[in-house]
Formats: C-alpha cells, sequence, structure tokens
C-alpha cells in the first residue's frame, strides 16, 4: 500500500550529494510520480501524514537525527549507504537501495520506533561496562582467535563495584567485571539458543558478569568464547539479568564503557527506553514484529535474576583483586553445615551403640563369608561421620573439632578391634574365608575408592538434598569391615591379616579425609592457606600408606600378565602322559619370580621329573623362576 504523496531524502550535505541521490530522485519520479525534495539533517521537521523521509546519513548522523526528533511524529524510511551498517541491521534493511526505497513506501511494514537511550544518547547494538569479552557479539571467530581472547580475558580479569538501580527502585549493590546492556538481545545474536525476540517489548536487557571465582570465571570463559551452549533461561551461574525499562548504574570511581563502538567513562550511567512518536519502515524480516499498537500493549514489569552475584564479604575480596581460586559459601552454609558436623564429631552412646553392633555384625559375616551381612554392617557403621568431621576441622584450622573428631575415631578404631578380636577368640571356626583374603592386599585402586568416597562424603555433608547418599558413601568405603579382619588377626595372633587389613583401612581413612578436606575448599568452606598445615600432615601419612599400595597394584599388573601368558595351557603332554592344567591363582609377582598355585589332573600319578618338566613350560611362557602350589587330581 503506497500512503505517501511527498518524499524528502535527508542528507549530510545538500550540496555535496553526488549521483547517487540524481539517481535516487530519477528512480522515484519515474516509479511513483514524486518530485523528492533534499534536507539536511540538522533541520527542523514538522509532521505531515502523507510526507516520508528517507534518511540517507551514516550510523552516527541518523542517531542524532533520532535523538533530536524521536518527540516528533514523523514517517521515517533508511536509505542503505556504507556508512550505515548498524542502522541497517537494527531495522533489518534491505542492502539493495531499490528494494529498501520500496520497503519504505510500503505502509504495513510502518510502526512506532523504539529506541535505547544511554545518558540521552541513542545505542543501536550494546554499550559494554568493563570487560564483557566476546558476550554480545557474533559467533563467527576461529578457534584459534577465541582461545586466544579466552587467555587474554583471563590475564586481565578485575572487578568493580557498582549500584544498579532499575524502574521499580530495587536496588542491586555488588561487584562486577563486566556489564553488557542492550534493547534485543536476539538481533546482536547474543543468545544463538533462543528463538523468541525481545524486539519492541518496552525493556532493556542488562547481563552483569560476575564470577566468584577464578574457577567460575574460567568456566564464563570456555560456555561463552568457547562452547556459547547458554540460552536466556539457561544462562551460566556468573552472569546476572535484568529486564526493565530504566536502569541507572553508578560507582566511586569512574568506569569506561563502550557505547556502539564509542569509548567513554563516566561514573554514573542511566538507561531508559522510549517509545518514540516516529513512524519507521523496517525491512520485511522484521514483518511479524511490526505493529503500531504493538508497544502499547506491553505492560513492563522489572525481571531480576541475581541470587548468583556476589555480596557481603565476597563482594569486598573481588573489588580488591583478592580472587579466590574457588567459590567461597555463603555464612548461612558454613554455620549450617559446621552445627551438624560438630555434632558428628562428639562421641555419644548412638556412636558407641552402632559401632558395637556394626563391628559384630561385619566379624559375623566375614565368618559367614556373606556379602550381604557385611554390606548391612557398612550401612550401619558410624565412622565416616567423624572423618568428615576431621576434614572439615583441617580444613578451617579448628583444633577443637579436629580434638574431636580423632577422639572419636579413636574409640570407634579401638573398639572394632576389641570386639572383633573376642568374637575370633571364641569362634570355633578359623578358616580363611574370601571376605577376609579379599581384604590383606590393598592397592592403588582401593586409594581411588576412598578418595571418590571422600568426595562424596564432604558433598553430602555439605548438601541437604544430597544427605541421603551417606549410606552409599559408606558402602563404597567400607570402614569396620578391614577393622573387623584386623581384629580377627590379632585374634589368631596372625600379623599378614594384621598389617594387610590395617593398611586398607588406613588407606581409607587417609584418601577419605585428605579427598574430603580438599571438596570442602573446593565447595568454598574455607581458603586454602588455612588448611594448609593440616592438609601437609595428612598427605604426608598418605604418601607414606601409598607406597605399599603402589608396589602391590605393581604386583597385580603383574599377576594379570601372567595369568594373560598362561591362558593357553590347558593340556600338555608329558611322555605318553596327557595332563591337564587348571590355573587356581597367582598368589604373587614380581619381575622375575612368581608363586602359582594350580591343579594338576592325570590318569597315573606323576613323578618329579614330571611335575619339573610342568616348571619348565610355565617358566618358559612367563620367561621368570616359578614356584609351584600344586593339587594333584587323578582321573580314572
Amino acid at each position: 500500500m503506497l500512503g505517501y504523496k511527498q518524499v524528502t531524502i535527508i542528507v549530510e550535505n545538500k550540496l555535496d550529494t553526488g549521483n547517487l541521490i540524481q539517481t535516487i530522485r530519477e528512480h522515484f519520479k519515474a516509479h511513483y510520480k514524486i518530485e523528492p525534495e533534499l534536507a539536511e539533517y540538522k533541520e527542523q521537521f514538522t509532521e505531515a501524514k502523507n510526507k516520508i523521509h528517507f534518511l540517507y546519513l551514516s550510523d552516527s548522523h541518523v542517531k542524532e537525527f533520532l535523538k533530536n526528533n524521536f518527540r516528533n511524529n514523523l514517517n521515517i524510511a533508511i536509505l542503505p549507504n556504507e556508512t550505515s551498517l548498524d542502522t541497517i541491521k537494527k531495522y533489518s534493511i534491505s542492502k539493495d537501495i531499490y528494494e529498501a526505497i520500496e520497503d519504505g513506501m510500503n505502509d504495513s511494514l510502518k510502526s512506532k520506533d523504539e529506541l535505547l537511550l544511554c545518558n540521552g544518547d541513542v545505542v543501536f547494538k550494546k554499550v559494554s561496562i568493563g570487560n564483557v569479552g566476546t558476550l554480545g557479539k557474533s559467533f563467527e571467530h576461529s578457534w584459534f582467535t577465541n582461545i586466544k581472547n579466552f587467555f587474554n580475558n583471563l590475564k586481565n580479569i578485575k572487578y568493580t563495584s557498582v549500584t544498579i538501580q532499575t524502574a521499580e527502585e530495587k536496588i542491586i549493590k555488588t561487584a562486577s567485571s563486566g556489564i553488557l546492556v542492550l534493547e534485543d538481545y536476539t538481533t546482536v545474536g547474543l543468545l544463538p539458543n533462543v528463538k523468541e525476540s525481545s524486539f519492541h517489548d518496552g525493556r532493556l536487557n542488562a547481563f552483569i558478569i560476575a564470577p566468584l571465582s577464578l574457577f567460575s570465571y574460567i568456566y564464563y570463559l570456555i560456555v561463552i568464547f568457547l562452547y556459547h551452549r547458554y540460552s536466556l533461561t539457561h544462562l551460566p551461574k556468573n552472569i546476572g539479568f535484568i529486564s526493565t525499562s530504566k536502569l541507572k548504574i553508578t560507582s566511586n570511581q569512574p568506569f569506561d564503557f563502550t557505547l556502539d563502538s564509542a569509548l567513554l567513562s563516566a561514573k554514573e550511567i542511566d538507561f531508559e527506553i522510549v517509545t518514540t512518536d516516529i513512524n519507521i519502515h523496517f525491512g520485511k524480516l522484521l514483518k511479524e514484529f511490526v505493529s503500531a499498537d504493538k508497544v502499547a500493549e506491553k505492560q513492563v514489569k522489572d525481571e531480576v535474576r541475581i541470587a548468583y552475584l556476589p555480596h557481603g564479604e565476597i563482594n569486598n575480596l573481588l573489588i580488591e583483586g583478592n580472587i579466590p581460586l574457588f567459590k567461597k559459601a555463603s555464612d548461612e552454609d558454613i554455620k549450617e553445615t559446621l552445627i551438624s558436623i560438630k555434632e558428628s564429631s562428639k562421641l555419644n552412646n548412638i556412636f558407641i551403640s552402632l559401632m558395637i553392633i556394626s563391628t559384630l555384625l561385619a566379624t559375623v559375616g566375614i565368618f559367614q563369608n556373606s556379602i550381604p551381612t557385611v554390606v548391612g554392617a557398612m550401612i550401619l557403621a558410624p565412622l565416616m561421620s567423624p572423618i568428615v568431621s576431621l576434614a572439615m576441622g583441617i580444613t578451617r584450622d579448628a583444633k577443637g573439632l579436629i580434638n574431636d573428631s580423632i577422639k572419636t575415631l579413636l574409640f570407634g578404631i579401638a573398639s572394632a578391634l576389641f570386639f572383633s578380636a573376642i568374637v575370633a577368640v571364641f569362634m570355633p571356626l578359623n578358616v580363611m574365608t574370601e571376605q577376609i583374603s579379599s581384604r590383606l592386599n590393598p592397592n592403588v585402586l582401593d586409594l581411588l575408592v576412598a578418595v571418590f568416597s571422600g568426595v562424596a562424603g564432604a558433598y553430602a555433608a555439605s548438601k541437604d538434598q544430597v544427605a541421603k547418599s551417606v549410606a552409599g558413601v559408606a558402602i563404597a568405603v567400607a570402614l569396620v569391615p578391614p577393622l573387623a579382619v584386623s581384629g580377627i588377626g590379632i585374634g589368631w595372633f596372625d600379623i599378614e591379616i594384621i598389617y594387610g587389613s590395617f593398611l586398607l583401612f588406613l588407606t581409607n581413612l587417609f584418601g577419605v579425609t585428605v579427598a574430603a578436606s580438599l571438596t570442602f575448599i573446593v565447595l568454598g568452606f574455607a581458603p586454602i592457606h588455612r588448611a594448609k598445615k593440616g592438609l601437609a600432615y595428612s598427605t604426608v601419612l598418605l604418601a607414606i600408606v601409598t607406597i605399599p599400595l603402589i608396589i602391590s597394584f605393581y604386583s597385580l599388573v603383574l599377576q594379570s600378565n601372567d595369568y594373560a601368558k598362561l591362558s593357553g595351557i590347558e593340556e600338555i603332554t608329558i611322555g605318553n602322559k596327557k595332563v591337564e592344567i587348571n590355573i587356581l591363582s597367582i598368589k604373587s609377582s614380581s619381575s622375575k619370580k612368581s608363586i602359582i598355585e594350580l591343579e594338576v589332573m592325570s590318569k597315573s600319578h606323576l613323578n618329579d621329573d614330571e611335575f619339573q618338566k610342568i616348571k619348565e613350560i610355565l617358566e618358559h611362557n612367563l620367561q621368570k623362576q616359578v614356584t609351584m602350589e600344586v593339587i594333584p587330581k587323578i582321573v580314572f
């Protein structure tokens, strides 16, 4: 629909228009029977219903024109040129000048304009305060450029104290490394996973970047620079979001910011979304959003998502440049967790009862060789609580908590050894069950189980919503069964059993303690320098325990290799005798020697020379000395 009878082409200088303007004027004469007038952008313009103004200006002069005339009821269209790229993008104008003219003469593409003002100046793209990285930029950079920008931003991280006030006068005081403010978060490609548009919804959108630790900042940079996998409903927790019609950002010191491509500095920045009286013709790509009444129908309410922005003590740390390696837990979280953990560290009747019952149950289950019984003892065992309490005491250098935890642990260990030894003395059975033998050769894999269990135990202790997982942690780390086996060794006066099983318990104890302490540090319950001394002692003890574990693990690897080399030996012929070989176990293995338990089946007795022949075959396959423990069987 063509409803305009008059056309004005607004240029920067009427005396220097060039041949293109003349061509455009001829185009209007030929196609629309209209003789366009020429005017300069600084002139005064009057309202006229049947008149349209085509702007042939640079981005900066388009902004100036809109700033001076946004309260005038003018009909506006854009003529594209090389100096108006931001204008073309904002209004989705065709780069073909004749198609742009056609859109400008089409009433169905006309709508009231909405502008974002920053300290009274028009913003087409965005305002960047501080360091926002690539947030709000296009995602066409190469991986090399993104990685380079990643490390540059990591190197230059800096926080500024800011006070933010919304249209509804909600005041937020926080520290921020960067703030991005824009009108439409989709037209700039900020949120690639959002299909909806915030076009002309009466709001501006502010993204507040405020990671609470160095690791949080690294996570933010990875998401922003490398993956770009985020949306408005799933922003990284490092980013706060405010959507409002007005916004004021102030600081004690002037901060630098960028308005589109202009570098500026101020202590106070006022943002406002204004619905103009200007009727502007958009490009066809925005046709679905164009409506004369669209903006008027909107009821603008503040949307504020700032739950993870820094405040309190961490706010001051960030501003001073003391950025913690890990996120600091809130004062409330620390208080609630410490209350719970202090209770767990104390020796009481419940702990004593559960310790005795779980030890007796574990000891009987070990003699019975019953896995379900032993698992039940693991669940009942209360030892995990004082170990986690000890880890928290080490983390926060809390001597009272450490002393209470050690006292409770020592009682638990002593009671487990005592009651399991008593059961072993009076038990008429003296059989090496699988439940005993499986706990005599701990290795590095057992240490890894302890470490992961320590992480899980500390996490469960600090999070109420996962507290039910403590039972699973107790099953995984199995603290009481090794002590019960050590008690059985004491009752039998067997040094080998005592050594192997107690080494397994110490592996669990130190592995859980160190891992839980590190987890509490990561969760922000204390800075790492506070836990340095306690962690050092625990780590040294863990390192000492790890030495025999590594040796044992190396032996386990050699045993595995020996099994693989002997897997093909099932039947051999010695003289005229056929002999079946069944490898029962490889009891120990080193680089020079292996002790092998095997079953030898034949139709007649074998003499020493024939057994020696079997030994030679095994040594040939393993390429090392073999000691055989033979169980001979005669097959009739």
